[in-house]
């Protein structure tokens, strides 16, 4: 029978998993504490930077759950169409029975602002939107205006670096609004390690235990302090630990385990022209196709056709994938990449 995490490390569950846990969360206090200050103070549009993996979802989450003095409303991701919005606030603006059985309220787009004031009256309200990127220009453009409009709502958006450039090339007159603006990148090596303990202790294990010191450095100097990646790469280290029946993750045990390589600038910047064109555009714009890098680098020109560019680029992502500078995801039938967090992190600090 094949051994459990239980049977080796005593744990009642894996500490690894990607869950969201904010009462378990750790590092960022400044920025936190820039969160919760812009919304006690009543600003009306904060803005929460990171690239993928930097913990931006639990963090709002955690700020979520420290206030209790507000209405507050909680989205994982922005609804793609203006109207929706009257849906979001739908809770704050029900009825009586007869709204609430079909669903109507009387609110649309167009009273939907004064409909929220009398409700608001002098109630304070929060909205949290994640993954902002992922709106449409028409809908962030209804969001501003009903954020201006509504007296007592704060908007607290978090996305990735790009929607910032997207705000400043397209919807300049809402960046501007921005007052605080907070921007995370990654774990200390002492925030790596208090993560870990407070994972492994969440599940009946002990302080650091099977890790010790000097691995959870090594973890921390290889992937650049991400979270999710320390998620990762602990649960793969864990998992071939507990296969082994192994009680102690030390320096010899990493030496044997596959870790990924340390992330270095001189390495980005060793790349051939081509390669880091296709990181640089990652960098800016987040998850791509192929199709979609070809468009923003415009490569088209160095090719023959469309179709060429497309194949050529396919090539590039793929050996950049190989070598550990990019991952991907599949969306549907297609792939999209993005650059591999801890060099995002170098990146950032360059």
């Amino acid at each position: 029978m094949e051994p459990t995490m239980k049977d080796v490390f005593h744990w009642d569950d894996n500490p690894f998993s990607f869950r969201i846990l904010p009462d378990l969360f750790v590092g960022y206090a400044n920025e936190r504490a820039q969160v919760e200050g812009g919304i006690r103070n009543g600003d009306k549009f904060i803005l929460l930077l990171g690239p993928t993996g930097a913990g931006k979802t639990t963090l709002l989450k955690y700020v979520l759950s420290r206030i209790d003095d507000r209405r507050l409303i909680y989205l994982p991701k922005p609804p793609k169409e203006p109207a929706d919005w009257v849906l979001v606030f739908h809770d704050l603006l029900r009825g009586g029975f007869l709204s609430r059985l079909f669903g109507h309220n009387g609110a649309d787009m167009y009273n939907l602002s004064d409909r929220l004031n009398r409700t608001l009256d002098s109630r304070k309200c929060v909205l949290f939107v994640d993954e902002c990127h992922e709106a449409s220009l028409e809908s962030l453009e209804w969001l501003r205006t009903i954020t201006d409009q509504v007296q007592n709502l704060t908007l607290v958006m978090a996305g990735l670096p790009v929607f910032e450039h997207t705000l400043k090339d397209q919807l300049e007159t809402f960046l501007r609004r921005v007052s605080v603006k907070v921007t995370i990148t990654a774990l200390s090596s002492a925030e790596t390690r208090e993560l870990v303990k407070r994972r492994i202790e969440d599940v009946g294990g002990d302080d650091i235990r099977p890790f010790t010191a000097a691995s959870l450095e090594t973890i921390h100097h290889r992937t650049g302090g991400f979270p999710r990646d320390v998620l990762k790469v602990c649960n793969d280290l864990a998992q071939k630990a507990m296969h082994k029946g192994l009680t102690t993750i030390d320096a010899d045990f990493l030496k044997e385990a596959e870790m990924p390589a340390k992330a270095s600038i001189d390495a980005l910047e060793s790349l051939p022209a081509r390669q880091k064109l296709i990181v640089d555009t990652l960098a800016s714009h987040g998850d791509l196709t192929p199709t979609e890098i070809v468009k923003k680098v415009q490569a088209k020109g160095d090719y023959k056709d469309t179709e060429n560019a497309i194949r050529s680029v396919n090539n590039l992502v793929r050996r950049l994938l190989s070598d550990g500078f990019v991952e991907r995801k599949k969306i549907g039938k297609a792939y999209k990449y993005h650059l591999a967090p801890r060099y995002r992190t170098l990146l950032v600090d360059a």
